[in-house]
């Protein structure tokens, strides 16, 4: 079990940075004129809106489920969604986003049940498959897709995912808890800290795929070379991936006894909207302070929740988290 445990964020990994690869990615792209699929940025707005209902699910199912049986459900979710993209983005944003929601939860929830010390380390292999998933997106599955088009790119980001849910199934212990119950609604909605962490949650998730967005016309606007201005998002999204250790190091640190936790997470979030208009006038600065804002949010958000309600409701309360997090995103994506 020992060996198991000290493995488990492998398969964890691969499944994050699936979802990513898509998610970041396409991001990224949604603005670009020669981007072979023209509904993309429409599919990613229903499937932010989609991802922020069934994510209630998916925090009943992983607290009533083994993480490893929702992994492998997710998985082969994903790959219908990825097949449906070149034809119906209303197919896509509805099948993937329920594959997200479940993905988006998984990885997370487990090293959150399964260990109780330096949680915000523990996930910073899954936190960092993001931004991998991310980088790789443009440095190798978006020059396929545009040499070889959607069917056959298509056919890679499927192949990532059935290696993932296959492998997480295989190697993941059984942490069911059994935590879940209507009761916690009551109980969360009468907390100040449960509607400051919602409020936190619409920001940060809102403001930065916001900031995703605006980097690529930033830079491009500022007079770099489209293909150079890629590889410079490229390289930013790896950065951010290895900030995530420090991050989650810094978030369980102290000062005086005072948790410094919670005031880097809004003053993260408040730079990566500062971000959003710094790229059009300094586009270097702007998102050398996006990618180190936005290293902070995922090891310690989720460490937050734990330490606040507890190993039992922690995929319970994220994804009530999570709700407020993507009707941030499609509501603003969808707008902007």
């Amino acid at each position: 079990m020992e060996k198991r445990l000290n493995w488990i964020w492998l398969p964890l990994m691969m499944s994050i940075f699936g979802l990513y690869a898509i998610q970041r990615g396409f991001s990224v792209f949604a603005k670009a004129a020669d981007f072979p699929i023209p509904h993309v940025k429409e599919a990613l707005a229903i499937y932010f809106t989609v991802m922020s209902i069934a994510i209630l699910i998916g925090g009943y199912l992983l607290d009533n489920r083994p993480t490893r049986e929702i992994i492998l459900i997710a998985t082969f979710l994903g790959i219908i969604g990825v097949l449906l993209l070149q034809y119906s983005a209303l197919g896509f944003g509805l099948v993937f986003g329920s594959a997200g929601a479940l993905l988006k939860l998984a990885p997370f929830s487990a090293p959150m049940k399964l260990f109780n010390k330096n949680e915000g380390i523990k996930v910073w292999p899954q936190a960092a498959a993001k931004n991998l998933g991310g980088a790789a997106f443009i440095l190798f599955l978006g020059a396929a897709l545009m040499k070889l088009g959607w069917v056959y790119s298509s056919y890679i980001l499927c192949s990532v995912f059935l290696a993932s849910g296959i492998a997480a199934y295989l190697m993941l212990p059984n942490d069911k808890i059994e935590g879940w119950n209507w009761g916690i609604f009551k109980e969360v909605a009468t907390q100040g800290k449960f509607w400051g962490f919602c409020l936190y949650s619409f920001f940060m998730c809102g403001f930065y795929y916001l900031a995703v967005m605006e980097m690529y016309p930033g830079l491009k606007a500022a007079g770099i070379d489209p293909k150079f201005a890629l590889t410079i998002l490229a390289i930013s999204f790896l950065c951010c991936g290895a900030l995530r250790y420090p991050s989650g190091w810094l978030g369980h640190q102290e000062f005086k006894g005072f948790k410094i936790r919670l005031p880097l997470m809004w003053i993260t979030t408040a730079g990566m909207g500062i971000s959003i208009p710094l790229v059009h006038y300094n586009a270097y600065l702007g998102l050398t302070i996006f990618t180190i804002c936005s290293a902070f949010q995922t090891p310690n958000y989720w460490t937050y929740v734990k330490e606040n309600w507890g190993a039992t409701y922690v995929s319970t309360v994220q994804s009530l988290g999570f709700v407020a997090q993507y009707i941030g995103v499609g509501m603003m994506y969808g707008k902007w």
